[in-house]
């Protein structure tokens, strides 16, 4: 080994041996934003011989601030540049990238032989595929997310099916829970939650210190508090079963139309608006627009009169799901979902400018 590690090395608790564990090791690591580009920063730091970075999303400005790997410039897909920016810090390491998103035709591909897997996305239905996927072939995962100011932590081992995992703490997928982009999140959880997970990587490679196995942590960064909650077997169900019936994708929404902002603007006085995020977020598209709190938003509120009826919310997401509802409710009305939400919005503005 040479110096690039000798400050860990002399750490009794890794040593030599404990260095060849790192840097025999393969992690893969899904989402390369604000978790996962903290943390294969610092599993490359550390040694570990080899890293797969999954992700298919290219940097946005509006992300910027969590994901500090990344500039305005930037125009590729983010594990092109992050791949670049390791390879620097380490190029003693072996690291791949793949520009894909995650999905059940491509997971066994990308996952199987892994000795680890770190889940850092913010796509609630990604975190169960890797879940189940994980759980289903024995691969250790490390479990992390964030919401606005506070972030969670766990390490499923998956040794077998009386380990913890996922779905013991939540059965099911709540399609909505609001995501980054519409509640916001302050930078600095995203970095620690990161950091953590990595964390609990190294030592379970190591087989060092006190694990998050059987525990969930949360960390709230405005108040400090810190609480490790010890977590119970609570999933009863065919996980096999349910992997091989579920297609992983957001749940109602396919059917659901979406108009482009312009096409919007063009035919405005024709349609009626409606905000559905939430009160402490909302933003008026102009003042003819109407704002409802996304489950309370019935039938009997939409203007017949009007020729279509729009939804919007901050990214696109919430608005497909309350859209899909509605429709459930009467599949004659004629409405539809602004795509992308009022970020669409507010790029069409400054277009103009």
């Amino acid at each position: 080994m040479n110096d690039r590690y000798s400050r860990q090395i002399i750490l009794p608790e890794i040593g030599q041996f404990g260095q060849q564990k790192l840097s025999r090791s393969h992690i893969a690591i899904v989402g390369c934003g604000g978790l996962g580009a903290i943390a294969a920063a610092y599993l490359a730091g550390v040694g570990i011989g080899k890293l797969t970075l999954i992700d298919g999303d290219v940097p946005d400005v509006s992300n910027l601030h969590r994901q500090v790997f990344f500039t305005s410039e930037d125009k590729q897909p983010k594990v092109e540049h992050l791949k670049n920016r390791l390879n620097a810090l380490n190029p003693e390491i072996k690291i791949e990238g793949f520009p894909v998103k995650l999905t059940k035709a491509n997971i066994d591909h990308h996952l199987t032989g892994v000795d680890l897997v770190l889940e850092c996305t913010d796509d609630q239905m990604c975190k169960y595929l890797v879940n189940d996927f994980c759980a289903l072939e024995n691969i250790p995962l490390v479990y992390g997310a964030i919401h606005k100011y506070e972030g969670y932590v766990s390490l499923f081992q998956n040794k077998d099916d009386n380990d913890i995992h996922l779905r013991d703490i939540f059965p099911v997928p709540d399609p909505n829970i609001p995501v980054c982009s519409e509640v916001g999140v302050l930078n600095t959880i995203a970095g620690l939650i990161g950091l953590l997970q990595a964390n609990e990587a190294i030592k379970f490679i190591l087989g060092v210190g006190t694990s998050l196995y059987g525990k969930l942590l949360t960390y709230d960064i405005l108040s400090l508090r810190q609480f490790i909650l010890t977590l119970q077997k609570t999933w009863e169900a065919d996980l096999e079963d349910l992997y091989e019936s579920n297609d992983y994708l957001t749940p109602a929404c396919d059917h659901v139309l979406e108009i482009e902002v312009g096409e919007l603007m063009k035919m405005r006085e024709r349609v009626q608006l409606i905000s559905v995020m939430p009160s402490e977020e909302h933003k008026s598209i102009d003042e003819q627009c109407l704002h409802v709190a996304d489950t309370n938003l019935g039938v009997n509120m939409l203007d017949r009169k009007k020729e279509k009826v729009v939804v919007y919310c901050r990214s696109g997401r919430i608005s497909k799901i309350v859209v899909s509802r509605l429709l459930k409710e009467d599949p004659s009305l004629e409405i539809l979902s602004l795509k992308d939400g009022y970020r669409a919005f507010q790029k069409f503005q400054n277009a103009l400018r």
